[in-house]
């Protein structure tokens, strides 16, 4: 048991409807939906009664803060299908829970959504201060006996001194004073979230084909996905154990995407089993017991998209195509280029593997800002300025320099011959010099972008070698 004062707190409230079809208390299935749905802030949701859940807002200075939280409160809440929602931030509960009151009467009375109710650190007293005494957590007679006794906002209880209530109305009047005053040490119980899901089947008899472990392996997989859902999680690596009188063979799938979706898991789960079992399609020992672990969750990290949005695309289709490559080649077969800083272009570009991250669901390395790239994944500050411009300029490197010979007036070139034959140069602009690397394999390069008459722009450098030799090399053009 945990206390959150101080600290700070959130609390959701929605609405919920009466009376179910059944006609029972439908409350204990629909709040674990809501405390499902707001993992998303927070790892530690606690239910706070008929329509509320509490949430541990602590962790979010540096993502935004409350604003943020509250943000992200409300749109999980909505995602999950509930209307009415109201999210209060303080340090205590009793101004939180307040606060989301606030904060859901407005959303029920049609006032813009988006709103959220959030206590300064330290101003609970005085956010409480004005608002009728119905916001603290009182009994319906406690609340009578005041009204009758003219005290009608919370500040007429917190003004008075604690030695009346405790006469007239016992620990029950100590109680409401202190509310009343912010003070709120109630204990913050957080939902236990269930163990990490997994599922084993003993086999009637050995086997050592594919065909009757995949029959296995459909069911154990509708209980794990099961089992996520109603967690609220999705699976990011999963690891099938081949049991046998030999000992455990492991095979592992690894979703390029944290996912739930049985159809996808079940892809990636039969490849591996196909990777165990070889060319020959049989397995070097008959398994008798076949169990599925997911070895590690994450949170859902699902994004609705507009109907009409022009340029659509669906993130689980390619995360679906990632995830079997990975599977059958690799888990670093894929790779993506990248940028590193270095003064020698063909040196700036580097691959690297696509890598699934523990949290989050997003592959490392991956932009979602696209923009102009060559062929090595290289970049030029003349490039950078050309894309700035009404007509973008992309540099191909070649993968190596060819050799030129280059015929050059008052040290420009203004000719050249290479392999394809001569072309005549009808501008030229530079030199740009670079040099460096002199404690392993120094360079002294001056750079050309010229133009040949037939209007292709291309990137020349000549190289002063240590030994004094000079030659020219092309190392690349623009489109």
């Amino acid at each position: 048991m945990s206390r959150l004062h101080p600290g700070r707190v959130a609390t959701v409230r929605v609405t919920v409807q009466e009376g179910g079809t059944s006609g029972e208390d439908e409350w204990p299935t629909i709040g674990r939906r809501l405390i499902v749905a707001l993992l998303a802030g927070s790892p530690r949701v606690a239910d706070a009664g008929r329509g509320m859940a509490r949430v541990d807002a602590r962790g979010w200075a540096r993502r935004g803060g409350d604003p943020a939280l509250g943000r992200t409160l409300r749109r999980a809440a909505a995602e999950a299908g509930f209307t009415g929602i109201g999210v209060g931030i303080a340090d205590v509960p009793v101004a939180s829970d307040a606060a989301a009151h606030l904060a859901a009467t407005g959303a029920s009375a049609g006032e813009p959504a988006g709103e959220v109710q959030i206590v300064e650190p330290g101003g609970a007293r005085e956010f409480l201060a004005p608002l009728p005494l119905s916001v603290l957590p009182l009994s319906e007679e406690l609340l009578k006996t005041f009204r009758a006794l003219g005290l009608r906002r919370v500040a007429d209880v917190a003004d008075r001194p604690p030695e009346a209530f405790e006469a007239r109305f016992g620990p029950e009047g100590v109680r409401a004073h202190r509310l009343a005053r912010g003070i709120d040490d109630r204990a913050f119980r957080a939902r236990e979230l269930p163990d990490v899901p997994h599922a084993s089947l003993e086999l009637a008899s050995p086997v050592d084909t594919l065909e009757p472990l995949l029959f296995v392996l459909r069911h154990l997989l509708a209980r794990v996905c099961a089992d996520l859902a109603d967690a609220g999680r999705c699976a990011a690596r999963l690891e099938l154990e081949l049991c046998s009188e030999r000992g455990v063979e492991t095979a592992t799938a690894v979703p390029a995407r944290p996912t739930r979706q049985e159809r996808l898991l079940y892809d990636l789960c039969r490849a591996a089993l196909e990777r165990a079992a070889g060319a020959a399609g049989r397995l070097t020992e008959p398994v008798e017991q076949l169990a599925l672990r997911v070895v590690r969750v994450s949170a859902p990290d699902a994004r609705q998209e507009d109907l009409f949005t022009r340029r659509w695309r669906d993130p689980l289709a390619a995360a679906a195509a990632l995830s079997r490559l990975r599977v059958r080649l690799g888990e670093r077969a894929i790779v993506h280029p990248g940028v590193r800083a270095d003064h020698r272009p063909e040196s700036r570009s580097v691959w690297t593997p696509v890598e699934v991250e523990a949290e989050g669901g997003r592959s490392s390395g991956a932009s979602d800002t696209p923009r102009a790239s060559d062929t090595s994944g290289s970049f030029t500050a003349s490039e950078a300025s050309a894309a700035s411009g009404p007509i973008p300029g992309v540099l191909h490197l070649l993968p190596e320099p060819l050799p030129l010979r280059v015929g050059t007036e008052a040290d420009r070139p203004t000719e050249m011959w290479s392999e394809a034959g001569h072309h005549a140069l009808a501008a030229a602009e530079g030199p740009e010099r670079l040099s460096g690397d002199w404690w392993k394999d120094p360079y002294h390069r001056e750079y050309f972008r010229v133009c040949t008459e037939e209007g292709a722009l291309l990137w020349l450098f000549r190289e002063y070698r240590p030994s004094g030799e000079l030659r020219w090399w092309l190392h690349g053009w623009w489109d």
